[in-house]
């Protein structure tokens, strides 16, 4: 495994990872239930929790295809709410990636010490 692979791979295991995964996976959950309760009876392309799972993962990932969009102004509340839950995320994990780039650059036990040699493996 090269250095980034490896420090990433400790960050995500670590206890910022596991709190941005189980965040992640707790609001995609939780959006997709509130778009349910929202949108359930208001939106007639919102059949079942699938459709309203669809819908949370395209608003908090900023995708939006625009074939599912919420009708009712609780949905659009709910939505309003995923968009900003999901650009917190989303930083979270690129300052996680960013951090894990600049301590291998940092760490004198990874070769090239954060040069862009082609030798990027860990040595013992």
């Amino acid at each position: 495994m090269t250095a980034y692979g490896r420090d990433l791979f400790d960050k995500l295991t670590g206890p910022v990872g596991v709190f941005l995964i189980s965040g992640s996976i707790t609001l995609i959950l939780c959006t997709a239930g509130l778009f349910l309760w929202a949108e359930g009876e208001a939106n007639p392309r919102i059949n079942g929790f699938f459709d309203a799972l669809y819908l949370s993962v395209t608003t908090l990932t900023g995708v939006g295809y625009g074939d599912l969009v919420p009708l009712s102004r609780a949905g659009r509340v709910v939505a309003m709410a995923a968009m900003l839950g999901g650009t917190a995320l989303f930083a979270g994990y690129t300052a996680l990636i960013a951090t894990a780039i600049i301590d291998v650059g940092r760490n004198p036990r990874w070769s090239g010490r954060g040069s862009s040699g082609p030798d990027r493996t860990i040595h013992t």
